[in-house]
C-alpha cells in the first residue's frame, strides 16, 4: 500500500513557486547576473515560455511576446511587472492566466551551459 503512494507521487510534476522560477531565469541573463538584480529580459522570458510549452509559434508567437513586452519600454522587467506582462499576454491571446502560471511552475528550472 505504501509503495502505491510513492509511485503516484513520482508521477506528479514538481511545482516550483513562480517567483523562484523567475529568479532562476533572471540569473540566466548576463546583465541581470552581473548587476546582481532580478530583472528578466524578453529573451529569457521567451525561453521560459518555450520551456513551459506556451510559446509554440502557433497560438502564441515571438511577435506576440515582443509586442506585449515592449509596451513596458524597458530592457527587463521586475517580478511584479512580469506578472502584469503575463496577464496582458494571456488576455490578448485568450489564454488561461492561471494555467499559464502553472505550466511555468512545472517546466523545471533552466540549466546553465
Amino acid at each position: 500500500m505504501m509503495d502505491d503512494f510513492f509511485l503516484a507521487k513520482k508521477d506528479e510534476p514538481e511545482v516550483i513557486p513562480l517567483e523562484e522560477m523567475f529568479k532562476a531565469y533572471c540569473e540566466m541573463d548576463p546583465v541581470s547576473f552581473d548587476l546582481n538584480v532580478q530583472l528578466i529580459p524578453l529573451s529569457q522570458s521567451d525561453k521560459w515560455l518555450i520551456s513551459a510549452r506556451i510559446l509554440d509559434m502557433v497560438t502564441l508567437t515571438t511577435t506576440d511576446t515582443g509586442f506585449t513586452f515592449f509596451k513596458f519600454r524597458k530592457r527587463a522587467l521586475s517580478f511584479e511587472e512580469y506578472l502584469i506582462y503575463l496577464k496582458d499576454l494571456a488576455e490578448s491571446k485568450n489564454l488561461d492566466f492561471e494555467e499559464m502560471k502553472y505550466k511555468m511552475q512545472i517546466c523545471g528550472k533552466p540549466r546553465k551551459n
